[in-house]
């Protein structure tokens, strides 16, 4: 074999190649024609020809992979701010009546600010925001009327015009409070009803859409918008209602000879409504805590199952093949029936 003709064809080969005994064995460092030859020819010496990735190229793909998603990320926020202002022109700031500017402190001003904002975010709901509208301009006009209408607190014709404003904070505030304590009662519900279909001896994909039909039909998804909404209006009730008005009661209850039952009822009234309000933040907050727990106990141990269980989705496509088939023949039948 190593006495081929010099211009044979495997020859040509085998020089090509450099697997020539003489250089397998002598292991010399000086490189053949062939070598040269390679050295000259490729385009990235010292790279495997057909490499697997390229480290600089992969650096540079990731690098503007992640300024286009800077950039996305920076066009989404500045069309979201868009779209906010535009609200706060359009449907917030017109509607929300003047105040008087000079009496509350600096930090009502902010959350009012806050407020006309949070009002003004694109995924706000609008019956929400209307909603909200209505109990903040409820408000304002009850400070208006309580402390700016007349040089005696809390005169006869001020609490007159002052329960008006306040049945409307009331009647919103109680609408609340009662929807969140049904779909409190609802989810209790469904939790024990997820738990029973759990220990259902049913497949994990049986028993997966059990659950999740059980889940859709009885919860809702917590609205984390809406919490912080009633935070804020918290926070504004407080400082243009709750606090100023208990203060001046309380230093008015300390001289008044005669008790008046008005005064006695409006009181309740503004303590009622505090009251109240706490009790919805509190059921968000455990309808909060109902859906993580039902995800955590019930959902993810079976979304484990299903990923590491081959044999069910084989039994979902047997399923669906059997639907087909019963499908394709009642329109056979119908097809005959029609012929006939």
């Amino acid at each position: 074999m190593d006495d081929l003709p010099p211009g044979s064809r495997l020859a040509h080969v085998r020089s090509e190649l450099a697997i020539d005994s003489e250089s397998e064995e002598s292991g010399s460092a000086t490189p053949t024609n062939a070598d040269t030859a390679k050295i000259e020819t490729e385009p990235f010496p010292g790279t495997e020809p057909f490499p697997e990735y390229d480290e600089s190229e992969c650096e540079m793909l990731a690098s503007s992979m992640a300024a286009d998603k800077r950039r996305e990320e920076a066009w989404i926020y500045a069309l979201g701010k868009a779209a906010q202002r535009e609200n706060r022109i359009l449907h917030v700031d017109p509607n929300i009546i003047p105040y008087f500017q000079s009496d509350p402190s600096h930090r009502s001003q902010v959350v009012l600010e806050q407020l006309r904002d949070l009002l003004a975010d694109p995924q706000m709901r609008p019956e929400i925001r209307e909603q909200f509208i209505t109990m903040i301009n409820a408000t304002l006009q009850f400070n208006f009327v309580i402390f700016h209408q007349s040089p005696e607190f809390l005169a006869p014709k001020e609490i007159e015009d002052a329960e008006l404003h306040l049945e409307t904070v009331l009647n919103l505030v109680e609408w609340m409070e009662e929807n969140l304590r049904e779909q409190l009662e609802a989810a209790e519900q469904a939790s024990y009803a997820i738990e029973d279909a759990s220990l259902e001896p049913t497949s994990a994909y049986e028993r997966l859409c059990k659950m999740a039909t059980l889940f859709a039909k009885a919860m809702k998804k917590p609205r984390y918008l809406e919490r912080r909404l009633l935070a804020l209006y918290m926070d504004m009730y407080e400082e243009w209602v709750h606090t100023p008005f208990i203060l001046l009661r309380n230093h008015q209850l300390v001289n008044e000879q005669d008790p008046s039952p008005e005064r006695t009822k409006l009181s309740r009234r503004v303590i009622v409504i505090w009251d109240l309000m706490n009790s919805c933040i509190e059921s968000y907050g455990t309808l909060t805590w109902f859906t993580l727990e039902i995800r955590r106990q019930y959902f993810a141990p079976v979304m484990g199952y299903l990923c590491d269980s081959p044999e069910i989705w084989q039994h979902c496509w047997d399923q669906y093949q059997a639907l087909e088939k019963d499908r394709t023949q009642a329109i056979l039948c119908a097809q005959r029936s029609s012929g006939e």
